[in-house]
Order: structure tokens, then sequence, then C-alpha cells
């Protein structure tokens, strides 16, 4: 037997310990981010388009250089199409930025509702017992809410919700780096 074997959960503490400067760093930017969606959705809403507009277009040109420049792959006619399509959704996103918004709220608020539909099934098709069952009632019925009031109010909505969902992620996140460095000092 190897005397350097560690249980995951001890590589773990030993990763965290060894990192838990960057990671309160890391912890902290979230939370400051979170808050800045918070209390500046719309210009938070705007910059994440932005920055999907810039990827999508960097996945284009990605996609076109591995269609032109590795011509013997099978999947040309695959990254051409791929690139086409990342190219015409990075300009829609980055030529006209609240349609961006818009059209990412309106995603969002599909997602709810299917999330909140699935949920529901699951409920009335599942063997769910006890707590978890009520749980998965209130969740489903709160996904079916906000999947409504988004759609409610679409052109409005969409970059308010959009940074309350992210900015409120960031923070759970931020906090649960932090909670995961205390606990192993």
């Amino acid at each position: 037997m190897s005397a350097d074997f560690y249980s995951p959960s001890e590589l773990l503490k030993q990763a965290v310990r060894k990192h838990q400067t960057m990671l309160k760093v890391i912890a902290s930017v979230f939370i400051v981010l979170g808050f800045y969606a918070l209390l500046a959705p719309t210009t938070f809403a705007l910059g994440i388009e932005k920055i999907l507009g810039w990827t999508l277009f960097i996945a284009a040109v990605a996609s076109f250089a591995h269609a032109f420049f590795i011509r013997q792959w099978r999947g040309f006619t695959y990254d051409v199409v791929s690139g086409l399509i990342f190219a015409f959704i990075a300009f829609i996103l980055l030529t006209n930025p609240l349609s961006g918004v818009i059209s990412l709220g309106l995603i969002m608020a599909i997602i709810f509702g299917v999330d909140g539909v699935v949920k529901l099934i699951r409920l009335f098709t599942g063997k769910l017992t006890g707590s978890y069952r009520a749980m998965v009632a209130v969740s489903a019925v709160l996904s079916l809410a906000i999947a409504l009031l988004m759609l409610w109010d679409l052109p409005k909505a969409a970059p308010i919700f959009l940074s309350v969902i992210v900015g409120i992620n960031l923070i759970i996140n931020g906090f649960g780096l932090l909670a995961l460095v205390r606990s192993y000092r």
C-alpha cells in the first residue's frame, strides 16, 4: 500500500487550505457582482448579453477555423453550419442588445415554465412522499408563477428577472465558497 493515498475528502481539505485566499477572493467577487446585479439590473443584464454575444462570436470564429483548417475531418459541414448559426446569433445580440436581453428573458420564462410542468408531472406520476412531495409541489407552483410573471410583463421584466436570478445565484455561490473555506480551517 502506498503511504501517499488520501481520501477524496482529505484531498478537498488540502486543496481548500492551500487555495483559501484565492477562494475568498473569488467568493468576494461573486458576492459583489451579485449585489451589483440586484442594484443595477438593466446595466447588469446588458453586460450579460454582451458577454454572451462575444462568446458566440468567438465560437463562430473557432467553428470556421476548425472547418477550414481541418478539411479532411468529416464534420466540415457541421462546423460551417454551426459557425453560421453562432455568427448570426452573435450579430443579433451585439447589434441590438435590448432585443438580446428580451430574448434571454423569453428563454428564461420558457425554461421556468417547462421546469414547472415537469415537476407537476413528476408530482402526479412519481412516488414522492412527505415533505419532499410538498417541496416539489411548491417548487412547481413557483416555477410556473415566475414563468407567467415574466411572460406577463416581458419587455420590461426581462432585464430585472435575468439580473435577479443571476445575482442571487452569484451571492449564494459566493457565500457557499466562504462556508467551504470556513469548514476546512
